[in-house]
């Protein structure tokens, strides 16, 4: 299936390496990099009546608008066939992990950072 890969993280460092990981994978060729929550969610907007699936790997902890209020704007739409997120955080905090599952549109919690062979067990399991 054919799908966009959106990273969101406010820590450039994150974000590269996790792009880098992603592609070096082949998980995803052309992830698209967004480095808050509020451009998250203005990203979303844009693109909430379009055809194509959308695959967020969303950190929780932001300056602007974190990940909780992405996920309550996604949720708002009602979409969870069409957005799926994975929560990428460093936070192992167990009372996140369970405010996450009570999302729809969250398959997954990971803590940071996300590691080539688990991206690869991704792509093999071609979840999208």
């Amino acid at each position: 299936m054919d799908f966009d890969l959106i990273l969101v993280d406010d820590d450039p460092a994150y974000l590269q390496l996790h792009e880098v990981l992603v592609k070096k994978s082949g998980f995803h060729n052309q992830p698209i990099l967004i480095d808050s929550g509020k451009k998250a969610i203005e990203y979303l907007e844009q693109e909430v009546d379009s055809d194509r699936t959308i695959l967020l790997f969303l950190d929780i902890y932001m300056k602007d608008i974190d990940g909780w209020d992405v996920l309550d704007f996604i949720e708002s739409y009602g979409l969870p066939e069409k957005i799926k997120v994975m929560l990428v955080s460093s936070s192992v905090d167990l009372s996140d992990k369970r405010k996450a599952l009570k999302y729809n549109t969250v398959i997954e919690y990971i803590e940071k950072p996300l590691v080539l062979p688990y991206l690869e067990r991704l792509k093999e399991l071609a979840i999208f």
